[in-house]
């Protein structure tokens, strides 16, 4: 294992969901706006972004939520305020959280949009002045309004190719080493980005929001919102191959709560 190869878990903020938009209810046939239902169907969960540190250069995964939440959180977010509530604190915007490691996004080779959700590119300003800012073509295909809050950036939507992991065997080695593969997770959103990333201890896999917790896969609870319920389906099933094998160190969700702030795997 190359042990230059570096991750770290960077929890920028917060969301607070109905739950069934994370586990779907078979008794609720919608994802409710939040106020629908009571509170006691509510739950926080943590907005993650990741910095891969890499020989040839280092990666941001997502973006979180901008700074504007703070401030004017219904009108930076419009609709979707209806569904989900951002809570911020200061110092954990990914434009903080990298400034706390003496970096800027001038800093970063690759920025990765795993998808298009707006807990994933609110903060996507913050981070133009990396040297490349990619999606999957499939998302930025399938995306409607959600590139309205990308207008001005240059992003660089990349094609699937042959890679010998994920539900499909497609996506990306993004430096053409084996180190780290973007890996295609669909079924939440129609282009959804895994990564795969070779640490020290093994593989790690940062699943997104393929699944919002590892009881997603292991126990195939599917999400409240899914754009095909057979990919999802397909996604989880490989997560939870992949996660068993002896050379797997971890798989992490993107809104578990059970994953900790930090380096990651850490000693």
């Amino acid at each position: 294992m190359n042990k230059q190869i570096k991750v770290h878990v960077m929890h920028c903020g917060d969301v607070l969901v109905d739950r069934r938009l994370a586990y779907r209810d078979e008794g609720f046939g919608h994802v409710p706006k939040l106020g629908e239902r009571s509170e006691e169907h509510h739950i926080w969960t943590p907005v993650s972004c990741y910095l891969i540190e890499h020989p040839a250069g280092r990666v941001v995964i997502d973006a979180g939520w901008s700074e504007e939440v703070r401030s004017d959180p219904e009108g930076h977010l419009g609709y979707a305020y209806h569904y989900c509530r951002p809570r911020l604190p200061s110092g954990q915007s990914v434009r903080e959280r990298l400034a706390s490691r003496g970096l800027t996004a001038e800093d970063i080779r690759y920025v990765v949009i795993s998808h298009l959700d707006v807990d994933h590119i609110s903060g996507l300003r913050m981070l133009a002045g990396a040297q490349s800012i990619m999606v999957s073509e499939p998302e930025w295909q399938a995306a409607t309004f959600q590139k309205k809050r990308c207008e001005g950036i240059l992003i660089e939507p990349f094609a699937l190719e042959p890679i010998p992991f994920g539900p499909y065997g497609l996506g990306k080695d993004l430096f053409g080493d084996g180190t780290v593969y973007l890996v295609f997770t669909p079924g939440h959103t129609a282009g959804l980005l895994s990564a795969l990333v070779k640490t020290e201890k093994g593989w790690l896999l940062l699943a997104s929001d393929a699944g919002y917790s590892a009881v997603s896969w292991n126990e195939e609870v599917l999400p409240g919102h899914m754009s095909d319920e057979k990919m999802c389906r397909d996604t989880f099933r490989w997560i939870r191959e992949f996660s068993g094998r002896d050379d797997c160190a971890a798989a992490i969700a993107n809104h578990d709560p059970a994953v900790r702030f930090g380096d990651y795997p850490g000693n």
